[in-house]
């Protein structure tokens, strides 16, 4: 009684053991393919874009692109957006230490978002310019639209501006300012010259 008691435990326990090896190979490229592991990257890197006329709307550049498969997310390192190549003599040209790109789908458009030390420049000929200093701006290329929920510093050759938040259409050179409990919308003019 007690033989076949431990000959039927033993042969539970390997078939146990068997099917668990079998389901654990099975299962291995799925579990893999889960694992959102990078599956592009590429360094010192330019992407261009163009409109469906062939005109060349925005390049995005960065030291580093790392592409995550499962996401469709790319995290950026350096990143850098030049805004209206071509269809604009005073191109924006937009710098952070940080960002991801999420791709145009059937649900959304391109998105940019840039963190650490976000910096965005436009300037002339004629001296006049426009900087925009932040924490994290998210940037909609195609657009020429950029926002942000942080504090925000503008500086042009007229003054400074200085806001909670901000929206900004860059195309047209207009922007909303916002304001919250602890920071104020303040603008400082400076004197002419």
């Amino acid at each position: 009684m007690i033989n076949r008691l431990i000959v039927i435990s033993t042969l539970i326990l390997a078939s146990s053991l068997a099917v668990n090896w079998i389901l654990d190979d099975s299962q291995s490229p799925e579990l893999e393919a889960a694992q959102n592991d990078p599956d592009l990257y590429m360094l010192n890197a330019s992407i261009n874009q163009f409109s469906t006329e062939g005109v060349l709307t925005h390049t995005l550049s960065a030291a580093r692109f790392t592409h995550f498969p499962l996401t469709d997310l790319t995290t950026l390192k350096s990143p850098r957006i030049e805004l209206g190549s071509e269809n604009t003599a005073n191109p924006w040209r937009i710098a952070a230490s940080e960002g991801r790109l999420l791709s145009a789908s059937l649900y959304r458009e391109e998105i940019v978002e840039l963190w650490n030390n976000v910096l965005a420049n436009q300037s002339s000929d004629s001296r006049e310019f426009v900087q925009i200093q932040t924490n994290s701006l998210t940037v909609y290329p195609e657009r020429e639209y950029a926002e942000t929920d942080e504090k925000v510093y503008i500086d042009n050759q007229t003054g400074r501006t200085t806001a909670a938040g901000m929206k900004a259409f860059l195309d047209t050179g207009k922007f909303q300012f916002f304001s919250d409990g602890e920071e104020r919308v303040i603008t400082i003019f400076l004197p002419e010259a």
